[in-house]
């Protein structure tokens, strides 16, 4: 049974024919050994890889040579490497789990091109998909992340998605395949096996379907996401456009739209952004402030501007923003001088003498955008920042290197070593005053 519903889930769906190469990421666990059997029964070409990442010892190198064993048995081609994940996880700052995701991947995808194979095949299957619905519900998700891990997505494909663990494992019985256990698969120090081990069995016990239901669920899922999607991808053709590789976005017509939110998500999420930002962003939206913030993700640079949203490629040259959230943070910024004073000596317009009590926290020192306005010291008026800038001729790289303080409430208090505003300038009455200047 296990065999005919595996046939025909790849015919229905043309996940592969007979003619294409594949490649297995074998582990030697009963997934990998489920696969490699169904594909062999098949008459399909593939080969198997396996990654040794050394973080078991003798264990790991005996993985390695049961999947060398299987691959003599089966007579097909085995790729084997070995990784020094711990190092590697040290030398990137990350966990051990997306190191080794990132190190094996990035061999998969080694293989593929040096041996033109047409596509990679792991043995996800539905308790899998399951854990990953879990995860995504508590990672904050969107309808997207309900519909699971996909069948196939260019060169990579699961074909086991449509079986349980349960059926795997009675396929391995009687047909009497042995397989490798991961000892680190019972420790229920990681999320996914925290789930696996303690949080699914649970549920199973409140509702002996459930897995059933979910993998139905997620089925249902998969349909009703395209259907958002397509409607969201209606609304933004209208309201993107693309710029000499920026991306824009079109401030008043998204203001126009019912879910702003959800249709800023699809925008911004594939570019790395997080949710707490995509609040943050729609918040500034609809209330109509912070023109000139920044937000960064890995990559990409997002800035909202008077008329447009910018999205674009993040480079060296970009300013962190700094969040100071307190009086005691602002003090340990490097390149400016903090000082309590009673009243000024003289006014000097490269310092920024305050009012304690007008500083707003969280105060934000940013690089300078287009739209930013602020009324100059000694001067009536509002004035563009790039036009100031412009009048005391600043050379190019003084333009670069121009920093803004800006108040809690998004007002500028201060062009850094240049002109305060003219909004926080003190009098005779004045208490408590904090004096900035920049360090050369």
């Amino acid at each position: 049974m296990v065999l005919q519903k595996f046939k025909s889930n790849i015919a229905k769906n043309q996940l592969f024919n007979k003619k294409d190469k594949l490649l297995l990421a074998i582990s030697g666990g009963a997934d990998s050994l489920a696969l490699a059997h169904l594909l062999n029964k098949c008459g399909y070409s593939f080969a198997l890889a396996h990654c040794n990442f050394k973080l078991r010892g003798k264990e790991s190198d005996a993985d390695e040579a049961f999947c060398k064993a299987l691959a003599d048995k089966l007579g097909v081609v085995f790729y084997s490497t070995q990784f020094d994940t711990k190092r590697y996880c040290k030398d990137k700052k990350i966990s051990i789990q997306m190191g080794a995701r990132e190190l094996r991947y990035n061999w998969f995808n080694d293989l593929i091109k040096k041996n033109k194979i047409k596509y990679l095949l792991t043995a996800h299957h539905a308790n899998d998909n399951i854990e990953t619905l879990f995860i995504n519900l508590l990672r904050g998700t969107g309808i997207n992340g309900l519909k699971g891990i996909a069948e196939k997505k260019d060169s990579l494909v699961r074909p086991l998605l449509i079986f349980s663990k349960d059926e795997l494992l009675d396929y391995l019985k009687k047909e009497n395949i042995s397989f490798r256990l991961d000892k680190s698969n019972l420790e229920s120090k990681y999320e996914r096996n925290f789930l696996r081990l303690k949080i699914i069995p649970k549920l199973k016990k409140l509702h002996p379907h459930f897995e059933t239901t979910l993998i139905n669920n997620i089925s249902n899922f998969k349909e009703e996401s395209q259907i958002v999607n397509d409607f969201i991808l209606e609304k933004v053709n209208t309201i993107v456009s693309i710029k000499e590789s920026e991306i824009l976005i079109e401030k008043h017509l998204l203001k126009k739209e019912k879910y702003i939110k959800t249709i800023l998500n699809y925008i911004i999420k594939p570019y790395g952004f997080n949710s707490s930002q995509i609040d943050d962003i729609t918040a500034n939206l609809k209330e109509n402030k912070a023109v000139g913030k920044l937000f960064f993700s890995e990559k990409k640079t997002l800035i909202i501007d008077r008329d447009f949203i910018f999205i674009k490629q993040k480079n060296t040259h970009d300013f962190q923003p700094i969040i100071i959230n307190s009086s005691e943070e602002l003090k340990t910024i490097n390149f400016l001088k903090i000082s309590e004073i009673k009243t000024p000596k003289v006014f000097n317009h490269k310092e920024l003498i305050i009012e304690q009590e007008k500083l707003i926290f969280p105060l934000i020192i940013r690089s300078k955008q287009n739209g930013d306005k602020f009324n100059p010291f000694g001067m009536k008026g509002f004035k563009l920042v790039s036009d100031f800038i412009k009048d005391i001729k600043l050379n190019a790289i003084e333009k670069e290197n121009c920093r803004i303080l800006e108040n809690g409430n998004g007002e500028i208090l201060w062009i850094i070593g240049y002109r305060t505003d003219n909004r926080y300038k003190i009098n005779n009455s004045s208490k408590k005053l904090l004096k900035l200047n920049l360090l050369e």
